[in-house]
């Protein structure tokens, strides 16, 4: 009886301490002054970052951009191939990685640990970004798809949204650099990636340096 108890006991402190927490994002200000086509004039690949955190209003914005919800129908700022809605964005700081929920316009903390360095494969100079935004195709969103590792929507779905990071970090004052580096399983782990699931590109975001 003792030993369920202790078991019982364990389970519910290993599952408390498991990251289930969802944190609401600021409503992201939409009255940048930055005009689409300075944006297109001033954007361009930024690898070296300073110290300088990205606070949650802009990551808000950022994120937005990205896949927010820009319609009432639930439609979002990114098109996908037949409404597919196959992309997922996934936040990686020095605290941990969160999936970006577009429609709550919130973070669901996957794991606390700094999975910065693993994103940022080989190319180490990148990692010191304070941000990294790792965008996920889901094939299984698509029929026919099978495992999805060589149907081209999910590249061209993760491909509006990457542009969308890239201009919208421009117009607010950060850099980035769209990305096909990264450890895969560590990440894919850390993630909680299921197979169907493809990570198409990942961006560093951070201030840049002089």
């Amino acid at each position: 009886m003792n030993k369920t108890i202790l078991l019982a006991l364990f389970l519910m402190t290993g599952m408390s301490a498991m990251p289930q927490s969802t944190t609401p994002l600021p409503q992201p200000d939409k009255s940048v002054s930055t005009t689409l086509f300075t944006a297109l004039q001033n954007r361009h690949s930024i690898r070296n970052f300073t110290d300088r955190i990205i606070n949650t209003a802009t990551l808000s914005q950022l994120l937005w951009a990205a896949t927010g919800v820009n319609r009432p129908d639930g439609h979002m700022t990114a098109p996908t191939a037949v409404n597919a809605q196959d992309i997922s964005v996934y936040v990686a700081t020095k605290d941990g990685a969160s999936l970006y929920l577009p429609k709550e316009h919130a973070l669901k903390l996957i794991t606390t640990k700094d999975i910065r360095n693993d994103v940022a494969g080989r190319q180490t100079g990148v990692a010191n970004a304070p941000v990294f935004l790792i965008v996920v195709s889901d094939a299984s969103k698509f029929r026919n798809s099978g495992d999805g590792k060589m149907n081209p929507m999910c590249y061209l779905d993760g491909g509006y949204v990457s542009q969308n990071i890239c201009l919208a970090a421009t117009a607010l004052g950060l850099g980035t650099v769209p990305r096909g580096t990264i450890n895969q399983e560590p990440v894919r782990t850390a993630l909680q990636l299921n197979q169907s699931q493809i990570i198409v590109i990942n961006h560093p975001v951070g201030y840049p340096k002089d």
